[in-house]
């Protein structure tokens, strides 16, 4: 006697699929909807924009006896801060066959697959600016701490930006060069206990703790005025060097927590140091997740109890305060930073509102190429359409003094975001 099963009907049963598609991935982008929002912008044309710098006062008032000799006359001083454009953008390809036939307007795809990519890829584009925003400037996305001789993996000091999947170069940080497969790398795995980054391809040459990570031919290309660099003494921003003497007005401030928890007296005095030297007072303060409910848990246990709804942000961003100045997480944030700072300080410059690159005949889409002809085929074109999506952008922080970092603060580690 058979007995019907599962197995056995199995060809008959059918799958169930419910949509929408759920989102997974973390798109939140604040601190650049914020300067997007609160900060003035400024209509790019040029070669690059110059903006003067007041450096130094008359340092000729003094006070004199009956009768003494006047003062020599000073000057004030002043110098160029300089904001060269930065070019941003990201490729889309889609089959001619999965254009048509996941159109979405039949019982065939969840979504219109062309209008769902292109959505999504102007959303990636942003959350890639505000991980910029909060770089040292040079395009730096971890550092290598440990790599070896033709292996697959490297140590890095930090997994919080990297995914499965990416596409990186391991590159010296010095100088950029690079070693045999070291270049557009993909990342096969991550091991956030051990920060072992695996890729799928093996690095013929030798890599050590002088390499880091980059996105594919970005180094020194990305975004100057990165929080890390802005918030940092003794280096070059706009074209003024802090280290030199005299242009110490061009250093930002830091305190280090030196991996203590940061509270709300390290908050108050990173913001007083700001107040003390800068043309006004800290607006906000942005930090991580992890740093941000340390702050809160020393609220409820020393001090008082805050409501976790002290306050809502624009886009449904919550905030605890200092001294009436809020905390906010932004997850694009480096772990162990906050980061303090005055939104007139910053502009964003642009050539025009992030779109689609266009041929001469206003065309977004265009046919792929194929590396090889096919065979039959005599133009070396595939059934495949590219589109790229471009952001003629750069940001630049006019008066670094206003700005600063707590560094070194107790923090979670970094996971999946």
């Amino acid at each position: 006697m058979a007995t019907q099963t599962l197995a056995t009907a199995d060809a008959i049963l059918k799958d169930l699929y419910r949509g929408p598609i759920i989102e997974q991935l973390n798109y939140k982008t604040y601190m650049l909807d914020m300067i997007e929002r609160d900060s003035e912008s400024v209509d790019f044309t040029g070669r690059r924009a110059i903006f003067p710098v007041h450096s130094a006062p008359n340092f000729s008032p003094t006070s004199f006896g009956d009768g003494g000799g006047l003062a020599t006359p000073g000057t004030q001083g002043y110098q160029d801060g300089i904001v060269g454009i930065k070019y941003h953008n990201a490729g889309i390809e889609l089959t001619d066959q999965s254009i048509r036939q996941a159109n979405g307007d039949n019982a065939g795809a969840f979504v219109n697959l062309l209008d769902n990519d292109t959505k999504l890829l102007a959303q990636d584009m942003k959350k890639n600016l505000n991980r910029q925003i909060f770089g040292d400037g040079t395009g730096l996305i971890t550092a290598v701490t440990a790599g070896g001789a033709g292996t697959n993996n490297v140590t890095v000091s930090s997994t919080q930006y990297l995914r499965p999947g990416a596409v990186v170069d391991v590159l010296v940080r010095a100088s950029g060069a690079s070693v045999t497969a070291s270049t557009s790398v993909v990342i096969q795995s991550i091991n956030r206990a051990t920060k072992v980054v695996t890729f799928t391809t093996t690095i013929t040459g030798t890599t050590d703790n002088t390499f880091g990570l980059y996105l594919p031919g970005a180094r020194t290309l990305e975004l100057e005025a990165g929080l890390r660099n802005v918030a940092a003494t003794n280096r070059t921003l706009h074209g003024i060097n802090s280290a030199t003497a005299g242009n110490e007005f061009w250093n930002s401030s830091q305190r280090d927590a030196a991996s203590a928890v940061a509270g709300e007296s390290i908050f108050e005095q990173l913001a007083d140091d700001i107040g003390g030297v800068g043309q006004g007072e800290v607006e906000v303060f942005l930090t991580t997740r992890g740093i941000r409910r340390r702050l809160a848990d020393t609220y409820q246990s020393q001090k008082r109890f805050v409501d976790a709804k002290a306050v809502e942000i624009h886009g449904g961003y919550q905030s605890i305060f200092v001294n009436e100045i809020p905390v906010i997480a932004d997850d694009d944030c480096p772990k162990g930073y906050a980061f303090a700072l005055r939104k007139p300080s910053w502009k964003w410059f642009e050539l025009a509102a992030p779109d689609w690159l266009k041929s001469k005949d206003g065309s977004v889409w265009q046919l792929a190429n194929s590396a090889a002809p096919a065979q039959g085929s005599l133009i070396g074109r595939r059934a495949a359409w590219q589109a790229w999506f471009i952001w003629y952008a750069s940001l630049a922080c006019m008066a670094p003094n206003q700005t600063g970092a707590i560094i070194n603060a107790a923090d979670d580690a970094a996971v999946n975001y």
